[in-house]
């Protein structure tokens, strides 16, 4: 038997963080986009509506975590999870050995309140809340979402390095040699909340999307004051890494990467575009996956999205899926519709 909670009150989930991170080391799937600093930030940035936080526990250990809140959107009553819009990775923490009787208890509790339309959970990338017997006064639609995409890290960089496409491996030596030929390239790794860094990746980030003609995630989603809250305190438990290349003296491409248990989340990247010639995003995509692949690491995660360099690289998709969950509705005799 579980215990649900219904927490409406963010502070209350803000006094749970060493449960949380117990619950997370159970969790295979958990990425940093599930950890307190990561939920709470978002939540003190973009948060709107009413949270509804479920906790699931059994014998009064955290077996669930559910962090969502209640809102309208395009006139219904929407449940959606914390962290929408700017996470890659969604999925509740939800203790393998519990998760189907927490699937029921979950279904028992929406098919029992009264104040909402819809759920609309996204950026999903495991099915465990489908693995239980779903009430007949629920209906539940899993629809395909943006892919991620990931790199598997085994043997050594250089066999790595030799399988890949020759045109890449040539595309790489040249614009390293084209570049040198100007000035000296020298890489760097961090693992602290560099504020040049950040400000870099953030001025780039938008430069290079103007130069297309759109904002870029960073300016749409207003995220900047988010971004500098966040690494802060990602780093202080050493779950940020930038990779930076340096060009004549000035940073001329910026990988923020946030490494959790054995892969690095490649999160933002960002390139100076008056340097395009000289491909500085590829030759830093390379120096990072040799730091990842040096440092034991298992994955590289390019997160969401499909570009085709991705895939030149070795990266293999991540399938992804948004689940819909609604009332059901019936007709009764008189011709009319009920839920």
């Amino acid at each position: 038997m579980l215990d649900l909670e219904i927490v409406t009150e963010v502070s209350r989930l803000e006094s749970l963080p060493n449960e949380w991170d117990k619950l997370a080391e159970l969790v295979p799937c958990a990425t940093p986009f599930q950890t307190p600093e990561w939920l709470l930030t978002w939540w003190k940035h973009f948060g709107s509506g009413e949270p509804r936080i479920l906790l699931f526990r059994e014998r009064g250990k955290l077996v669930g975590l559910i962090p969502a809140f209640l809102h309208e959107w395009e006139d219904k009553r929407q449940i959606t999870l914390f962290g929408s819009g700017i996470s890659d990775y969604l999925d509740p923490l939800l203790a393998p050995d519990t998760a189907c009787e927490i699937a029921n208890c979950l279904f028992g509790y929406l098919r029992c309140a009264t104040e909402w339309d819809v759920c609309n959970w996204q950026d999903l990338s495991r099915n465990d809340l489908l693995n239980a017997s779903v009430p007949r006064e629920l209906v539940i639609e899993s629809v395909p979402e943006t892919p991620c995409s990931a790199i598997r890290i085994e043997g050594t960089f250089g066999d790595y390095w030799q399988k890949r496409p020759s045109g890449l491996r040539r595309n790489v030596r040249r614009y390293r040699q084209k570049a040198e030929q100007v000035a000296a390239l020298t890489s760097e790794t961090s693992a602290s909340a560099n504020r040049e860094y950040l400000d870099t990746l953030i001025r780039l980030h938008s430069a290079r999307w103007r130069e297309q003609g759109e904002p870029g995630m960073i300016a749409a989603n207003r995220s900047a004051a988010f971004l500098r809250e966040v690494v802060e305190k990602l780093a202080g438990r050493e779950l940020v890494r930038f990779f930076i290349l340096r060009f004549q003296g000035a940073i001329a491409a910026v990988i923020l990467g946030l490494p959790y248990r054995n892969t690095i989340y490649a999160y933002l990247s960002a390139f100076d575009p008056a340097y395009s010639a000289f491909g500085f995003g590829r030759l830093l995509l390379f120096h990072a996956l040799e730091y990842a692949f040096a440092n034991n690491f298992q994955k590289w995660d390019f997160l969401r999205g499909s570009e085709g360099y991705k895939f030149e690289w070795g990266a293999e998709e991540i399938p992804k899926t948004r689940l819909l969950i609604t009332r059901a509705h019936r007709c009764v005799d008189d011709g009319s519709i009920k839920v």
